[in-house]
């Protein structure tokens, strides 16, 4: 699931949204909430630059754009089906060319064999050798462009397979944070919980969200917001243990999944990035008192045969344990 905004994040951002939507020339359909959704939520760099172009250049937005928009920077990349394209693409040309560079070797070799031919035969029948020579050098040509063509070909696919490979890596990476993303998270955590059943191990999540972040936002602006979130994921990249997944999960949500600690073990680890994010300051540009940010975590260790969304929804309760707890501290599930 691509959204996983709290009911009062998206409240927020649906007021923040609508706006916007009623200026544009593009009718109120669930295409155009999905593109001023992630403009006003801001965690689509892409998307934002595309809208601010658009409208810069036409005021608003038609419906052409809006679909436009939403086609390159919402909907979900399939980088998998792209790479199986690309290899069947390569695979087909490979073949190719190579049944391209027999078909011009056999046909130089019977061109040779055709100009000997033509050395011993009587004067009268040399126009017509001739004739048949040059057909096959046409024919070696065309073979030849053939098999250039099919060259570029293969370079094209090439280029292909490296924007696959890059589509992939950004389709599992958050834009703003440069963490993995609620995708990334969603498969790693389902493969650590298969592979810790099977071993019968213990596998820890943390869940991290920062505190009275839309006051920060509302008296800072978002641009200060954004760089709060790059500071706290540098933050818990740096004290994540070896073999641990870092991800932002949401809008201002944060996991780490932690293979092979118990909730004692998670638990340390939570306190130390609670810890450091409390002790630390993020500086305001030129401003010379940087804000103090503090965090709420909540910590679940699997149970035996647990789903993936059922260790996610025991984490996420626990952080809203710490948050109305008094916030800036961290609770374990039961």
């Amino acid at each position: 699931m691509k959204y996983v905004d709290s009911v009062e994040r998206s409240a927020e951002l649906l007021r923040l949204a609508l706006p916007w939507m009623s200026r544009q020339q593009s009718a109120l359909h669930p295409i155009s909430y999905a593109v001023w959704y992630e403009y006003v939520a801001q965690t689509n760099p892409p998307l934002r630059a595309a809208v601010d172009e658009a409208v810069g250049a036409h005021g608003a937005l038609d419906e052409a754009r809006t679909r436009s928009i939403f086609r390159r920077h919402v909907m979900e990349i399939d980088p998998d089906t792209a790479a199986r394209v690309s290899d069947g693409f390569e695979r087909v040309l490979s073949g190719m060319s190579e049944t391209a560079s027999r078909a011009g070797s056999r046909t130089a070799q019977y061109g040779r064999s055709l100009e000997r031919l033509r050395e011993v035969l009587a004067p009268e029948a040399a126009p017509l050798a001739r004739e048949v020579i040059d057909e096959t050098q046409q024919m070696i040509g065309a073979i030849g462009q053939l098999q250039h063509e099919l060259a570029e070909s293969r370079r094209e696919i090439e280029d292909l397979r490296v924007e696959v490979s890059r589509a992939r890596h950004e389709s599992l990476v958050d834009a703003l944070t440069g963490l993995a993303n609620r995708r990334a998270f969603d498969q790693r955590v389902a493969a650590c919980l298969a592979g810790a059943s099977a071993a019968h191990s213990d596998t820890s999540l943390i869940v991290t969200d920062v505190d009275h972040f839309k006051r920060i936002n509302d008296s800072f602006g978002h641009a200060f917001g954004d760089q709060v979130l790059q500071a706290i994921g540098k933050v818990l990249q740096a004290i994540a243990p070896p073999q641990a997944l870092v991800a932002r999960i949401g809008g201002e949500e944060f996991a780490l999944l932690l293979p092979g600690h118990d909730a004692d073990a998670a638990s340390r680890v939570a306190e130390r990035a609670r810890a450091t994010i409390a002790g630390s300051r993020v500086r305001r540009g030129a401003e010379p008192t940087p804000e103090r940010v503090t965090v709420s975590l909540g910590v679940a260790c699997s149970g035996p045969g647990e789903s993936p969304q059922a260790l996610l929804a025991r984490a996420d309760e626990a952080m809203y344990a710490s948050k109305r707890a008094g916030r800036d501290r961290v609770c374990v599930a039961a």
